[in-house]
């Protein structure tokens, strides 16, 4: 089980493809209540659910983590957390999961603001969005590093997804011989 923070813009999704494509792992679907967009499919990209099975499984204990963004709640399921599975989560998500019991390695994508902001840019992104994105971000990740498993840093994304995967895999094998 792999949960992967980090700032807006920073990659977090792309590395969790990565993971799916290469690894075989497969990615928790999150829980929502708002509408699918064009070309969403549920249980694809998310389970759309109502606010009111929202709220009756929230209570029931069903969610690891929930959040709410403009107004719309995203929840994933302590089920989906298994062996395997992938995650991209805010800080306060891995927080809740992790005080949830759920065992899992944490990782935190870190790239420098300014490179996520060019990035933004440079994929032609709503700049008041991208900008608002960032400014959440803020405060958000104080102090994530010490709760973290692993950080991988990419300043400039010199990285490829593969590389990243290549660099905590060797992170986590002398980690183990060190625990030995």
């Amino acid at each position: 089980m792999i949960v992967i923070v980090g700032e807006s813009a920073s990659g977090k999704t792309t590395l969790a493809k990565e993971y799916e494509e290469w690894l075989g792992f497969k990615r928790i679907v999150t829980y929502t209540t708002r509408e699918p967009r064009q070309n969403e499919q549920d249980g694809v990209d998310y389970h759309f659910i109502t606010d009111k099975l929202f709220e009756r499984l929230n209570a029931d204990g069903f969610f690891a983590e929930t959040a709410e963004y403009n107004g719309w709640k995203y929840g994933s399921a302590k089920k989906d957390y298994v062996n395997n599975t992938v995650a991209v989560l805010t800080p306060r998500g891995l927080r809740a999961v992790k005080r949830n019991g759920i065992e899992c390695t944490t990782i935190y994508l870190d790239v420098p603001r300014r490179d996520r902001l060019i990035k933004c840019l440079n994929r032609q992104d709503n700049i008041e969005e991208a900008y608002r994105r960032s400014l959440s971000d803020v405060g958000q990740f104080d102090g994530i590093e010490d709760e973290v498993d692993y950080i991988l840093k990419n300043p400039g994304y010199k990285k490829t997804p593969g590389e990243l995967i290549e660099e905590l895999t060797a992170m986590m094998i002398a980690k183990k011989q060190q625990e030995e």
